[in-house]
């Protein structure tokens, strides 16, 4: 079906600002209960889908990492044949990453490298100014290739992974991994 990016939130308290927030950058909060999300979040945690568009599956948020491509290579015809030939698990990697490095990354041809940069520059903006808010500690990015609709995707997690906002570059971006909910935060100052 498509790429969708939902948010998570700790909790409801500066909603109103989180909503003018979203507005600033043309975004919504369109909340989301989908069972299995909130089986990974601690109570009172929202889930929303906060773009405009159809889908997401033009956004720059992860558009550079390749461990899918890497997972359908793996699993593909000519990998079982290399194996009948008795090659290595390091052989079969080494062969796959050196296709998919020859290939250029999966990344919409209508979206230039200026835009991309300015939508990863827009997104770290975003995340500081949520996080700038008083009661909110963290904001949570999940990238998902739902075959069902947002509610009733069943969606499991590689990982919860905790993101120091403060040390994120615009790379980190480019490179976020599908179904890994990254929840970033700013350190408190002692």
């Amino acid at each position: 079906m498509c790429y969708y990016i939902t948010l998570t939130l700790p909790n409801d308290k500066e909603l109103e600002k989180v909503r003018e927030i979203l507005y600033d950058y043309n975004m919504i909060f369109s909340q989301i209960n989908n069972k299995s999300i909130q089986s990974y979040l601690k109570a009172g945690q929202l889930n929303f889908r906060p773009t405009k568009e159809y889908c997401d599956c033009d956004t720059a948020l992860g558009a550079f990492n390749r461990q899918n491509e890497y997972e359908k290579l793996l699993q593909s015809k000519k990998v079982r044949n290399l194996k009948k030939k008795k090659w290595t698990q390091e052989q079969i990697d080494n062969w796959i990453w050196e296709k998919i490095n020859k290939s250029s990354p999966h990344v919409k041809k209508s979206i230039i490298p200026m835009e991309r940069e300015n939508e990863i520059k827009k997104w770290l903006n975003f995340l500081h100014e949520i996080i700038d808010l008083e009661t909110i500690s963290q904001i949570g990015i999940l990238k998902h290739w739902y075959h069902s609709t947002l509610e009733n995707e069943e969606i499991i997690l590689k990982r919860i992974e905790k993101v120091n906002l403060n040390d994120t570059k615009k790379d980190f971006l480019l490179y976020l991994e599908e179904d890994v909910l990254y929840e970033f935060f700013i350190p408190l100052k002692k």
